[in-house]
């Protein structure tokens, strides 16, 4: 037939008009008949394969329905059956389909076994993909020639994001646990040789690396703050340390432009003052010239990469972080930050806690963190203790739920009036809210270095509270290491 068609098409020159058009799409419909026919003979057959596919999936529309009509019955507890399925179609109006339970009795005769569906089925859904493949492809031709008014790149987000909701699903399902106990033992094994309590990626911060042994993979962590506290700067040190060591790292900075963020790794790595960088003159350069071009030296082989377009939606993000991973594959994503992101104000708490389940999914499918920061409510404001709890968080209880660890900067002296200051000063507090593996209430202090951009560790004693302070006690009231800075004081 395809040689009778190409011999028909070369006469009469029309092979790229009508026989292209006679096309057949992909398709398995042998495969598809092995897979009904083994429902129908084995009960059991069901769970093994009802996670990898929808009636959708199938090419032949009596497949199709007779899937849909095997999912029926199997909710309402109903024997699967020849029979029962050829009722369903009886019901329904469908049965010249399968010429009144022939059809269906012939695929459960021929269907030697149900011991191979999962098999017949990945074929099925593999040819299923491929079919929504062509159509995407189809639109996506459409859409270039036709784009009703829509820009360029709001054409390519949505390609590239349909195409992106094309990859099979993940493998899953319960397994037995002695199945994966030699792949754990084999892991602690190697952690137990390896020296060191850090098993995650580092961060530039000691005590925050001893807390939480390195940023885990497969882990969403949010790090939220009021204006001021340090959670650009936060975020910017942790991707600009990892990517000096190699590490790819993904940076969308939504707030801030791909300048603004120059000058603050610059400013963070060179040990120059962020105002000089802003406004560099000769008549106050201190060897600054010489740093920066050292640190630009350092920085411009790091494996950074930055995105600073600002008010994205949440499928735009997904769309570009899966098409940056498919060109250099991430070692870790940072979003400054989740609150910048174009939403439905009306939506709110459900737009926010979309944004947080995409990070939580990126982060386990690629087995990397994700880092988001994220905006306190300015509740925090109006009270006496500052100090962030997790009703804090802006929309919190959907970002509550999503964040593997949970972490607030606070800065007791931002609060400072001209008749009440802090004895805390340059002190940044990070406060371990919520986290898997993480001592419950940890916090590290950190040294505010914002004239630098940077936070670093914090050595020695915290600075001491007066004996006799003449304003409003204040301070961080439970701060682990208070008392221990009394005493040695």
């Amino acid at each position: 037939m395809s040689a009778h068609l190409d011999n028909l098409a070369s006469l009469y020159g029309e092979r790229d008009s009508r026989v292209e058009q006679l096309r057949v799409p992909p398709q398995a419909v042998e495969a598809e008949q092995a897979v009904i026919g083994g429902l129908l003979l084995s009960a059991s057959a069901w769970s093994v394969v009802a996670d990898m596919l929808t009636a959708a999936d199938f090419y032949r529309r009596e497949h199709a329905l007779a899937w849909r009509a095997i999912n029926e019955l199997t909710e309402s507890s109903t024997p699967v059956d020849v029979l029962t399925v050829a009722d369903w179609f009886e019901a329904k109006g469908f049965s010249e389909l399968v010429s009144h339970g022939a059809y269906l009795g012939e695929l459960a005769s021929t269907t030697p076994s149900a011991a191979n569906i999962r098999a017949y089925a990945e074929i099925v859904r593999d040819k299923a993909i491929l079919r929504q493949l062509i159509e995407v492809g189809t639109d996506i031709v459409n859409d270039g020639f036709q784009p009703d008014g829509r820009a360029s790149g709001e054409l390519v987000t949505a390609a590239t994001q349909r195409l992106s909701d094309l990859q099979p699903a993940q493998a899953g399902g319960l397994h037995r646990a002695s199945d994966s106990l030699g792949a754990w033992y084999q892991r602690f094994t190697e952690l137990y040789h390896a020296g060191t309590r850090l098993t995650g990626l580092p961060t530039p911060w000691a005590e925050v690396n001893e807390i939480t042994h390195g940023l885990q993979p497969a882990t969403l962590y949010l790090i939220a703050a009021r204006p001021s506290m340090g959670k650009s700067v936060f975020g910017l040190n942790l991707a600009m340390f990892a990517a000096l060591r190699g590490k790819t790292v993904g940076m969308f900075s939504l707030e801030m432009s791909t300048s603004d963020c120059h000058n603050r790794n610059i400013a963070a790595l060179a040990r120059v003052p962020h105002d000089w960088l802003i406004a560099p003159e000769a008549a106050t350069d201190e060897d600054y010239t010489l740093r920066v071009a050292s640190g630009i030296r350092d920085l411009k082989p790091a494996p950074l990469f930055i995105d600073d377009t600002a008010s994205i939606s949440v499928r735009q993000f997904e769309a570009r972080a899966r098409r940056m991973h498919q060109r250099h594959p991430l070692e870790l994503l940072v979003v400054d930050h989740i609150h910048d992101f174009k939403i439905d104000a009306k939506l709110a708490r459900f737009e926010y806690g979309q944004i947080a389940q995409v990070g939580k999914n990126l982060a386990k499918e690629w087995g990397i963190p994700v880092v988001m920061l994220g905006q306190l409510n300015r509740n925090v404001a109006g009270r006496s203790d500052k100090r962030p709890t997790l009703s804090d968080l802006r929309e919190s209880g959907e970002l509550e739920q999503k964040g593997d660890v949970i972490a607030f900067l606070h800065r007791e002296d931002y609060y400072d009036t001209p008749g009440v200051k802090s004895h805390l000063q340059g002190v940044v507090e990070l406060h371990f809210a919520k986290g898997r593996n993480i001592r419950a209430g940890a916090r590290v202090n950190l040294r505010n270095r914002f004239d630098q951009m940077r936070l670093e560790d914090w050595d020695g004693p915290l600075p001491q509270e007066p004996s006799a302070p003449t304003g409003p006690r204040r301070g961080f009231g439970g701060n682990r290491y208070s008392e221990g800075s009394r005493r040695d004081g």
